[in-house]
């Protein structure tokens, strides 16, 4: 619907013209005017209105527009000009320039530029379309975090806690995403990158967030630094991230606006609302959504929504065929056994490898491993019990072994110890599935004879080969730092090794035959 109509409706339905003027931005003679021809056309009553087509609107109102337009003049093909503006980098006045070539070709007159935009703005209003000045349709997407947060009881930690907004909006129809998150950290912001593509059914070309730590390492207008992560779910989309200058709240200016709405629109009206836990702020924020991109735009007739399936949507590149799953980037050196490490969990690699700095990539379900930008092992991700992903192909034939130490340089090791270290050990060793596994295990139990002395280490080992048949590292340790061993009868062939420090006695204390 026009703004003709809506002007005259509203006088119509009884608002005074100064009010109605005021409202839509227009001055009262405006108003006169189009009440005038409203009348002249035979349009009397809001059901006279109510019966009009698109077709009999655009005719009033172009008789009111251009009551006296010289037919010499050649028309543009407004359609035309409003498709070709939808392409990057077609300006309107690109676009006159090539009106008034063709028709000097065809020696027919034309309009000059002012008079060419006045025409275009006139089509795009009549046929609801939105006038491509500033932004192109589907070319980028503006991203920020709400600076206030919602309130809520948060059934995890049963108190109250924060949430914050997520917001993004398509700047060319102005349809807004809006997600809350408990925090603002990576995961939180790629996920809603990720949902926001997905509510909008396409990947804009561009995403233009702020320079925050989640997105950008290091600002910088020429080279921005990007989070590995943030980078590679653009890649998975096929859309590139340009962050905002420093400072340059205009860079984004479609954002701020978007933020403001949010902020006004869903979280001061949830401001009163008693939210008793995460999903239900969920809730309440898309119904609050919906309604923000439901609601007829300020003088239109249209929507957020309306207008995004009839100029955006077409614009939008496609979905990949799965959405991109989170990733987190992380470092590791590969160790003797052909592994590395982890979050406490330990996942081979072709022994090629030993000693190398690698790069691991895992998501919740895989992790992989990458060797100068090319992977070079990948596995299911070690969740609950068992500690190592191996394949055997990784671990090198012994001909082929070059590392210093093997399983008998361990069990020899462990002899000049004592027996009971050499049965710890080659409990650990016989335990591996695959014998390299347990190679970071007898390091261990080789630190604890630095730390603690040969004497020791052979007593906790008598210990716990007491104890049980499945002797481990962790345990043996145990018993050393708790002094477990100190208060056990030597077995033979152990010297009691004397005391560090000064021994008080019993008559310190009191005791013995003390008074």
């Amino acid at each position: 619907m026009s703004d003709f109509l809506t002007i005259v409706r509203a006088v119509y339905s009884g608002l005074s013209q100064r009010k109605v003027a005021a409202t839509h931005g227009v001055s009262r003679n405006t108003v006169s005017l189009y009440l005038r021809k409203a009348r002249d056309q035979g349009w009397l009553t809001l059901k006279d209105l109510d019966a009009l087509d698109d077709t009999a609107v655009t005719q009033g109102l172009l008789q009111i527009t251009a009551p006296s337009r010289d037919a010499t003049f050649k028309m543009p093909d407004f359609d035309y000009v409003h498709a070709e503006l939808a392409k990057p980098h077609v300006t309107l006045k690109l676009l006159w320039e090539e009106y008034v070539e063709q028709c000097r070709q065809s020696s027919e007159r034309f309009y000059m530029e002012t008079q060419f935009r006045r025409y275009y703005h006139l089509h795009a209003r009549v046929h609801k379309a939105t006038i491509r000045l500033e932004h192109k349709p589907a070319f980028s997407l503006e991203v920020d975090w709400a600076g206030a947060r919602i309130a809520f009881f948060d059934a995890e930690s049963g108190k109250m806690s924060q949430a914050s907004l997520f917001v993004a909006v398509l700047p060319c129809s102005g349809i807004i995403y809006a997600e809350p998150f408990r925090d603002q950290k990576l995961p939180s912001w790629i996920t809603g990158h990720v949902n926001a593509f997905q509510y909008f059914g396409g990947v804009p070309k561009t995403v233009i967030p702020d320079n925050l730590k989640s997105g950008v390492k290091r600002s910088d207008f020429y080279e921005p630094d990007l989070n590995r992560t943030y980078q590679e779910m653009a890649a998975h989309y096929g859309t590139v991230i340009l962050p905002a200058r420093v400072r340059k709240p205009k860079d984004k200016a479609s954002a701020e606006n978007a933020v403001l709405i949010s902020s006004r629109k869903i979280i001061a009206k949830l401001r009163n609302i008693r939210i008793l836990s995460f999903p239900d702020l969920q809730r309440h924020v898309r119904t609050a959504l919906e309604h923000v991109n439901s609601a007829p735009l300020t003088g239109k007739s249209e929507s957020r929504w309306t207008s995004f399936l009839a100029e955006e949507k077409d614009f939008l590149l496609p979905l990949p065929e799965s959405p991109y799953e989170p990733a987190q980037w992380g470092k590791a050196k590969v160790q003797t056994n052909c592994h590395i490490a982890y979050q406490r969990k330990f996942y081979s690699v072709p022994f090629e490898y030993l000693g190398e700095e690698v790069d691991v990539r895992a998501t919740q379900a895989a992790v992989e491993i990458f060797y100068q930008h090319q992977r070079i092992a990948s596995h299911k991700r070690l969740w609950g019990k068992g500690d190592y992903a191996t394949v055997a192909e990784h671990m090198p034939p012994d001909k082929l072994f070059f590392v210093e130490w093997d399983r008998d340089r361990f069990l020899r090791w462990a002899e000049k110890t004592g027996n009971a270290t050499r049965r710890v050990v080659e409990a650990i060793l016989d335990r591996a599935v695959i014998e390299q596994q347990a190679y970071r295990s007898c390091f261990g139990v080789l630190s604890l004879r630095e730390k603690f002395g040969p004497l020791r280490l052979e007593r906790a080992c008598g210990i716990i080969v007491s104890r049980t048949i499945s002797p481990s590292y962790q345990q043996l340790k145990n018993i050393l730092e708790k002094n477990m061993d100190i208060s056990q009868t030597p077995g033979e062939g152990v010297k009691e090794t004397p005391g560090r420090g000064f021994r008080r006695g019993a008559e310190y204390f009191g005791g013995g035959d003390h008074a």
